[in-house]
C-alpha cells in the first residue's frame, strides 16, 4: 500500500494521533461509507485522546517522583541529636 501524502503531513505537523487514526481508517472498508465530517471527527477525537493520555502519563511520572522525594521520615543523614529542639 502506498503511503498517503496526508499521512506524511500529519506526522510533520506532530499530529500523531490523527495520523494513526487516518492509517487505521484508510485500511478498513467500512470507512468508505463514513461522511467527511464524521471522518474528521474521528481523527480529531483520536488526537485529543492521545494528547490527554500523554499529559496524564507525564503528570503521573512527576507525581511518582515527588512522592519518593518528599518522604517525611527521611532525615537526609542529619544526626538525630540535631533534630531535637531544645527550649
Amino acid at each position: 500500500m502506498l503511503k498517503h501524502p496526508t499521512l506524511d503531513q500529519l506526522h510533520v505537523l506532530g499530529l500523531y494521533g490523527m495520523a494513526k487514526a487516518f492509517a487505521e481508517l484508510a485500511e478498513t472498508d467500512e470507512a468508505k461509507g463514513i461522511d467527511r465530517s464524521d471522518w474528521l471527527a474521528l481523527l480529531l477525537d483520536r488526537e485529543a485522546s492521545l494528547r490527554r493520555d500523554k499529559r496524564l502519563t507525564a503528570r503521573l511520572r512527576v507525581a511518582r517522583r515527588m512522592s519518593f522525594t518528599t518522604c517525611s521520615a527521611d532525615n537526609f543523614g542529619v544526626p538525630d541529636f540535631w533534630l531535637i529542639s531544645t527550649p
